[in-house]
């Protein structure tokens, strides 16, 4: 009986390791300034871009790749490329908290490829926003886009 208890043990570890989600290809990720009194296992230092000065950032993402549900890319006015994300149920309620709660504070965009992550625009959180269509104006590359639309659906393109 001790050995059954031994061998059925690690079956199943290793059934439940394959349970896992699956990682995508191309993340997105928004984080939420956070406050400057937060421990280092809530918030992590970053360098932002727009304005710049030195800050904190949520460990945990408030938006990611997950909560998309669709993509729309578009040419920016600088020569890179921007894209629109609509955003499921989970991902729309996520927006409009933070969108409500943490006006005036920035949202930090990094993407991820098997190539790595960057930081690609931090965005002022001016105003509500209720649609679930969160837009990164600009900084996308065409690799990116073109890794985003293999991932998700691009509105109003071929179904």
């Amino acid at each position: 009986m001790r050995i059954s208890r031994f061998v059925l043990l690690p079956i199943l570890a290793l059934c439940l390791l394959g349970m896992g989600r699956k990682q995508l290809p191309f993340s997105v990720r928004f984080f939420t300034e956070a406050n400057p009194n937060d421990t280092e296992k809530f918030a992590t230092p970053i360098k932002f871009l727009n304005p710049p000065r030195e800050g904190y950032i949520e460990k945990v993402p408030s938006i990611s790749e997950r909560n998309v549900k669709a993509i729309y890319p578009f040419p920016a006015a600088d020569g890179s490329m921007g894209c629109a994300f609509q955003l499921d149920h989970s991902g729309r309620i996520n927006l409009e908290v933070v969108s409500t709660e943490r006006r005036g504070t920035s949202l930090v965009v990094f993407v991820a490829t098997k190539q790595g992550a960057r930081q690609v625009l931090d965005m002022v959180i001016d105003r509500s926003v209720r649609d679930g269509i969160i837009t990164i104006q600009r900084g996308l590359t065409e690799r990116e886009i073109d890794a985003m639309k293999k991932q998700w659906p691009v509105i109003g393109g071929k179904k």
